[in-house]
């Protein structure tokens, strides 16, 4: 009966793994980003924020949001805004950031999502055209957590496994299969 339980488990991790090598590098991975922050509107940088061009690989890109308060790390078909501590966005006509793909080796964005937050009291005002992500949080008091952002481009498409997997997958269980049933018979 062992034997037989171990089959299964061995099958079943199979089985769970399958999917492992469909994964599929998002629009950011290996892409160079420009972050800016900007306050109190769109045409003045905020001094106080970690500013500049980024390639995307896999640590945090950026350390220092604005004023210290948080990091950004890229990866996939998005990003994560993470807060260290408490505090709040001054009212202004934008009091945010913008990632920009500045050398235009990003497919066109075509959606752009907020789809957790658990580090700001409300809702970020999102916009986003071709080559930029607006995320403007004015007036909005933040605290420790994550925001978690999606991002979809012209051409970046979900895999879906082939197939041969599939296939591949019918036949191992019917060997195992087999392979049980034999050792019954001969037991």
């Amino acid at each position: 009966m062992s034997k037989l339980l171990r089959s299964i488990m061995i099958s079943a991790t199979i089985w769970l793994c399958s999917g492992v090598g469909t994964a599929v590098a998002g629009p950011f991975e290996g892409q160079t980003i420009n972050y800016q922050y900007y306050f109190p509107n769109l045409t003045i940088p905020y001094a106080s924020a970690e500013n500049g061009n980024y390639l995307v690989n896999s640590g945090i890109e950026i350390s220092n949001v604005v004023d210290g308060y948080g990091a950004i790390d890229f990866s996939g078909d998005g990003f994560v805004v993470s807060f260290t501590n408490d505090s709040s966005f001054s009212s202004a006509t934008f009091n945010g950031f913008v990632v920009s793909d500045i050398l235009s080796t990003i497919d066109s964005f075509t959606s752009f999502n907020l789809v957790a937050n658990t580090g700001v009291l409300g809702t970020p005002i999102l916009n986003f055209d071709e080559n930029n992500l607006y995320v403007n949080w004015q007036g909005l008091n933040f605290g420790r957590g994550d925001l978690i952002f999606t991002v979809n481009t012209d051409n970046f498409i979900n895999p879906i496994p082939e197939p041969e997997i599939h296939a591949m997958l019918i036949v191992g269980f019917g060997l195992i299969g087999y392979t049980v049933r034999r050792r019954k018979i001969i037991s």
